[in-house]
């Protein structure tokens, strides 16, 4: 269904979205001695047109691709009416009626008695006062896209009022244009006690909610219960301020609101209401530590407010969805709130007073940039929607997305073997050794070599090498073993990076934390050791991007506080160059680095913060605040325009293009963003549904292992690839930067992830380094998730324990 049009050109009115179908209907008052209500145009589009600079309107345009209707309800039996009003009403043609889109049309969504939605406002361009018209929706139009016509709607009314832009406009900004069927503004509390038995419908459904008396036998049926889809009410006593919970910890109240919560069933794979009638608070029990409550008749539950919970917005749902462990099992609840102002309202909450759980700081503490950033990054999400809504059309997307589906199910239904080469046993590191006394070590890391077949993984004090044959079989071809110093001692090697065109190594030692080790290896052994002086390395890695495809000897290292070069060429045991180094006063904890094509560097910390720069030596063009978990690898597309930084529960992808103000195209390691915009950061995450299945089956937390993206020379980066326990997992950027819902595909594997990679210059193909084997798979092997993909049969059994 293509709900958006967009229309290129200079000079031309453009058309923001449009509803494709519906039925324009004539309100009048009980007054009136004609019909109270007239159907207008039997099938019509709806449409948001931008006339100028903050000025828009609302076209009801009929159909023309209509068929009349057999039974004679067509716009012809009206047509007597329709000439009585163009003769007075200049903004009407006989196929379109257009309204100025201002505060003055008091524009709400409701629901007829046929259970449809509608879109009712003031006939502003009628002769009555109390005339209305509305639009009754087909059917067929998904309620998510309902949604996002209204918030479209409030925006424009936002831009013609106040004659300024709308991205930076608040929940709060736009509520004033919230009204209900009697005209009241919503975010009005001052109301009459005589309206306290107002009935006002907001609530969104999707097909992923289901009532619990939809599964459960009749006779455990609740009275109490209702159907999700028959959408609960939102009266004006949900507006007002709950009583208090009856069972809550001690402390402040920082919020409490009323919702409703689903539990998901994971059999059934959908979200069961558990009680339609909930009080969610949060209290801060004490310093720096909030708590999460929840209570209504049937459901009781708290928990800690922590990123192990695995919080997620569904704003243009209106809904906070999060895992809650019980036992050995892990559960995913989602809370629905009766508006997205309320749910706004909470998320604003949550996360200050996560931010403050990780990082021990008051938020009143924090710049109003950072707090910005923060907040704009948890609801990046309905701005993604915002974003397509003005500059995409929709209807292609749509087909993309179909096609994508269509894609992965076909890949889906092929035999995985034909995806799933040779897996490896890396008893192939001991060999000559009887398996009952080989060695206990495990495989600790995977590295990809750039300009050679070869792929290496470093297991104990040995590295085994690997390469791709023609059949793209994975080929065992030599350990590398008891891997030691230039004086004989045993090395216990980390950090593997390749150099000098994958002819040698530099590997770092777990005891020596500053020295790098230079290891050839066609002959297999350490030729070189280089100390850094008083700097002692944290992560290290190349001058350039693609520097180990040349003979370029310089790289990059990092300390906690401070940033350098390595030259091996210098003639001093210290190989550090002075007058290419910067050190910081206060200790960032600098945990990572990356670097472009081109040589600008980027720096994530342990603090959660990242750091960009065109070179060394100099202050930092662009310092990107915190949104509170560690930076624990860091990596960046060659042409700067993306970062995906790797966080234990989370990935983050960062758009590094300034797109407003003088800087404008330039990327943030050149130019820094204006204090106007804030770094469009995507935030990667394994849903909670998908996660229940995950933490259950492996008894562990997601915890990712190195996120990368695919690398190539001239490649575009198109996807990226990372792994949780078994699970190796991988994003499309494309649908990330759509809005997909869970945009990614997962792999289950018989063993625990090590590391995984792309094999150098594609994006079809996957290394991964399991704990005792290494495998190459093809990216087609990877499914969408579902109960079938994410956990054996047999263990799903563990949920009902």
């Amino acid at each position: 269904m293509n709900i958006i049009k967009k229309f290129m050109g200079a000079g031309v009115k453009e058309d923001l979205m449009s509803i494709p179908s519906g039925q324009f209907d004539l309100l009048r008052s009980s007054a009136s001695p004609k019909a109270s209500l007239e159907c207008i145009y039997n099938d019509a589009i709806l449409i948001i047109r931008e006339t100028g600079q903050f000025q828009y309107e609302l076209v009801v345009r009929r159909n023309s691709d209509a068929e009349e209707s057999p039974s004679g309800d067509s716009s012809d039996d009206y047509s007597d009416d329709t000439a009585s009003i163009l003769s007075s009403q200049s903004k009407i043609t006989s196929d379109e009626w257009v309204f100025p889109l201002s505060e003055s049309l008091k524009f709400y969504k409701n629901w007829n008695d046929n259970g449809k939605i509608t879109f009712v406002w003031k006939n502003t361009i009628g002769d009555e006062d109390d005339e209305k018209v509305q639009f009754v929706l087909s059917p067929e139009m998904p309620m998510t896209e309902a949604d996002q016509f209204l918030l479209l709607i409030h925006r424009c009314q936002y831009e013609t009022k106040f004659k300024k832009s709308s991205v930076k406009a608040s929940a709060d900004d736009l509520a004033q244009f919230e009204t209900n069927e009697l005209g009241i503004t919503v975010e009005n509390t001052d109301l009459v006690g005589e309206l306290d038995a107002l009935n006002i419908t907001s609530v969104d459904e999707t097909e992923e909610f289901q009532d619990a008396k939809d599964t459960v036998d009749s006779n455990q049926h609740n009275d109490g219960s209702c159907n999700s889809r028959d959408n609960p009410l939102v009266t004006l006593e949900d507006s007002r301020t709950p009583s208090p919970l009856t069972k809550v910890p001690e402390g402040e109240e920082q919020c409490r609101l009323l919702a409703s919560i689903y539990l998901y069933d994971p059999i059934q794979e959908t979200f069961i209401l558990q009680d339609d009638r909930v009080k969610v608070c949060i209290v801060e029990t004490g310093r720096y530590e909030f708590w999460l409550a929840i209570e209504g008749e049937k459901v009781k539950l708290g928990t800690d407010i922590s990123p192990s919970i695995n919080p997620t917005f569904e704003l243009l749902n209106s809904s906070f969805i999060f895992n809650y462990y019980f036992n050995s099992v892990v559960l995913s609840y989602t809370i629905k709130f009766s508006t997205l102002k309320k749910c706004i309202e909470f998320q604003s909450i949550w996360s200050k007073c996560l931010w403050m759980t990780l990082h021990k700081q008051e938020w009143e503490k924090v710049s109003e940039n950072e707090k910005e950033y923060i907040l704009h990054a948890t609801t990046a999400p309905i701005e993604e929607r915002l974003d397509e809504i003005l500059a995409v059309d929709n209807g292609n997307e749509r087909n993309e997305i179909e096609d994508d589906e269509e894609e992965e199910e076909s890949e889906n239904e092929d035999d995985d073997s034909e995806y799933s080469k040779t897996i490896i046993g890396s008893e192939s590191f001991d060999e000559g050794r009887a398996k009952s006394t080989a060695s206990l070590d495990t495989n600790k890391s995977l590295t990809i070599a750039f300009k050679n077949n070869r792929s290496y993984v470093v297991r104990g004090n040995k590295i085994g090498v690997f390469k791709t044959d023609e059949d793209d079989d994975l080929e065992f071809v030599t350990a590398i073993k008891s891997v030691s110093t230039l004086d004989g001692k045993t090395l216990d090697p980390r950090n593997p990076m390749l150099y000098m065109g994958d002819r040698s190594m530099i590997l770092s030692d777990s005891s020596t934390k500053n020295k790098l080790y230079k290891m050839d290896l066609e002959r297999g052994q350490i030729v070189e050791e280089w100390s850094t002086g008083d700097k002692n390395l944290v992560q290290y890695g190349p001058t350039k991007k693609f520097d180990q495809l040349t003979a370029e000897q310089t790289l990059l290292g990092i300390s906690q506080k401070g940033l350098f070069k390595i030259d091996p060429r210098i003639n001093t045991s210290n190989k550090v160059v002075q007058e290419q180094s910067k050190d910081y006063v206060t200790k960032y904890k600098f945990s990572s680095l990356g670097t472009t094509e081109s040589g600008y560097i980027a720096v994530g910390s342990e603090r959660g913060d990242i750091k960009l720069y065109d070179r060394l030596g100099i202050r930092a063009k662009t310092a990107i605040p915190s949104l509170g978990e560690p930076i624990k690898h860091l990596i960046v597309s060659a042409d700067g325009k993306w970062l995906l930084a790797t966080c234990d529960r989370s990935l983050l992808l960062l758009d590094l293009t300034v797109k407003t103000g003088k800087n404008s195209g330039n990327v943030g390691f050149l130019k820094p963003f204006p204090s106007s915009e804030v770094v469009k950061t995507y935030i990667l995450k394994i849903s909670p549904e998908h996660t229940s299945y995950i933490s259950t089956f492996t008894k562990k937390p997601v915890s990712f292992s190195k996120a990368y993206f695919n690398t190539g020379v001239g490649k575009q980066e198109e996807m990226i690839l990372t792994s949780t326990g078994p699970f190796a997992v991988s994003w499309s950027l494309k649908k990330v930067i759509r809005g997909d819902k869970n945009p990614y595909v997962i792999r289950r594997y018989e063993n625990d992830i090590v590391e995984d990679n792309f094999e150098f210059g594609t994006n079809k193909k996957v290394i991964v380094a399991l704990k005792d084997d290494v495998s190459l798979s093809k990216i087609k092997s990877f499914k969408k998730p579902n109960k079938d993909v994410l956990m054996p049969k047999s263990s799903l059994k563990d949920f009902y324990k």
